[in-house]
């Protein structure tokens, strides 16, 4: 069923779904190969191999083909995300420490992997609403199995406040990894240090403040 408030107009046939497919295709590979919206709706057309007037009639600017283009992202990395976290089944790692080092991993390879196409998405949502809210799921998706599966070693974690130093936990991993991989910033910040170094000292790290009790 169309969504009443979206900016993308029902197809009135298949081949006309399949043209706009091609066109947010398109869109997606333009902004990870110039990293901003640095681009026109012509640029886009040429490169789908569909008329400029087939995405005109799905859409009324540039603006809201990127929006649809990062909605249907978002629900992708949803279920990229789900699939990484969950892999392995129910099986809970043996000690904190190889629950930190699996959840920092999982977390970073995920970042990594996306970051081509998060990260100008990310500079765009920080002027456009629209797409900041519609990054909301999929990054509270990602805080909230981080957190859960560190949480299922609570009994390991001598903090007095568990959940606060989780939470702690992740703001400073995903803040490290950001900027490491340029996400919402300039991409000159980005690349300084090793990656495999920066993985495991954030696990030792995390692993560290979270066995110590907490002073006080």
């Amino acid at each position: 069923m169309q969504n009443p408030t979206s900016p993308v107009k029902a197809p009135k046939q298949e081949r006309s779904r399949q043209s706009f497919e091609k066109a947010l295709d398109a869109t997606v590979t333009l902004l990870a190969e110039r990293r901003s919206d640095a681009f026109t709706l012509a640029e886009v057309a040429q490169l789908a191999g569909v008329s400029t007037g087939s995405i005109y009639g799905r859409v009324e600017s540039k603006s809201d083909l990127i929006r649809a283009a990062h909605l249907r992202e978002t629900d992708r990395l949803l279920g990229v995300q789900r699939a990484a976290f969950e892999d392995g089944g129910d099986d809970v790692p043996d000690s904190l420490e190889s629950a930190v080092t699996r959840t920092v991993r999982v977390t970073a390879e995920l970042l990594r992997t996306e970051a081509p196409v998060l990260s100008p998405f990310m500079r765009i949502g920080s002027d456009d609403p629209v797409i900041y809210q519609q990054a909301r799921p999929a990054y509270d998706d990602m805080h909230h199995r981080f957190t859960s599966g560190l949480l299922a070693r609570a009994e390991a974690i001598a903090h007095a406040d568990p959940v606060r130093a989780v939470e702690w936990a992740y703001r400073v991993v995903y803040s490290v990894l950001a900027r490491f991989l340029g996400l919402g910033s300039a991409p000159e910040a980005a690349g300084d240090g090793d990656w495999e170094q920066i993985l495991a000292d954030l696990s030792d790290m995390v692993t560290a403040y979270l066995a110590r009790p907490a002073a006080g």
